[in-house]
């Protein structure tokens, strides 16, 4: 499935991938991407070199055929309404399980095309399990099939994969000021990846302030 897909999607459109090397060969993962468009997973599953697990709505699984290929691809299901806690449940079971689990801490699709917050379920996920945060941005899947629109079948993709977020400094501790912070580092490594039109105005104005301040400022 993963050499079709790819030989899908390279028909159509011009894709980089940059940064293969910074995903681990094997052990717990989590892959934190930001998020634009449906293609988004086919594209981390076929440009990472390793097989990632992603969360899928349950009732995907009772489609006659469709169930059996999405446990095939290690999609795990996550009944509607269930909340966030069994999504959290599941990615914990993969990551223990030693596999590369995919997650989008926006939460959903950005709507605007700007990177959204992310939320904390990520950052505490992987300090429950010592999975290593791979950072990654997609860039341009919003202009080929953008919440609302229509699938294009030209354009170019590109995907900037991280070095992992160190958390180190944040190991034990779950509490909601250390999550929060160990959250805005995840985002922040995001973000740093991304072309500035991805980036809301607060991240484009922290960076001229930045850019002004003199070098001894506090």
């Amino acid at each position: 499935m993963k050499v079709f897909v790819r030989a899908l999607l390279r028909t159509f459109y011009r894709i980089e991938v940059e940064g293969t090397e910074h995903v681990p060969p094997s052990g717990p993962a989590i892959i934190a991407s930001n998020h634009l468009s449906f293609l988004d997973p086919l594209v981390l599953g076929v440009v990472l070199p390793r097989p990632i697990a992603f969360i899928a709505r349950g009732d995907l699984f009772k489609i006659t055929g469709l169930g059996w290929l999405l446990r095939k691809l290690y999609a795990i299901p996550v009944e509607r309404g269930s909340g966030d806690l069994a999504a959290v449940k599941a990615a914990i079971r993969a990551l223990r399980a030693g596999m590369a689990f995919g997650i989008f801490p926006e939460g959903r699709r950005s709507r605007s095309g700007k990177l959204e917050p992310f939320k904390t379920g990520t950052a505490a996920i992987a300090l429950r399990t010592k999975a290593q945060v791979v950072p990654v941005a997609i860039i341009g899947t919003d202009e080929i099939w953008p919440p609302g629109g229509k699938l294009r079948l030209r354009g170019k993709i590109r995907v900037v994969i991280g070095p992992p977020v160190d958390l180190e400094a944040f190991s034990g501790q779950l509490d909601k000021a250390h999550l929060t912070e160990a959250t805005r580092l995840i985002e922040s490594t995001v973000a740093a990846m991304l072309p500035r039109k991805y980036l809301p105005e607060a991240y484009l104005n922290e960076a001229s302030l930045q850019q002004e301040a003199p070098e001894n400022a506090g």
